[in-house]
């Protein structure tokens, strides 16, 4: 792990396309503003760990259990169309 002392306003680079540069520090508190190619995604840790997770429990339906979530959509009641406010 590398490690890095940086003031407010300076940044560090990651290869040519990302940029995180230090935007506040204040009660323990840092913010960070980072700057990356739309095709890279960017979360925090425990929100991947959360996508990790509910794709890790996707790849672990029955194919009965599918099959019957798709036979109760075909079944449910369609509901009226609204109109925007």
């Amino acid at each position: 792990m590398l490690v890095l002392s940086r003031k407010i306003g300076e940044v560090i680079t990651i290869g040519n396309s990302i940029k995180i540069t230090i935007l506040s520090y204040d009660r323990g508190i840092v913010r960070v503003g980072i700057e990356a190619p739309k095709d890279i995604p960017v979360h925090r840790k425990e929100v991947y760990d959360r996508i990790i997770e509910l794709n890790r429990q996707a790849t672990q339906v029955t194919p009965e259990a599918l099959r019957g979530s798709l036979g109760s959509l075909q079944q449910a009641p369609k509901s009226k169309e609204t109109t925007p406010l």
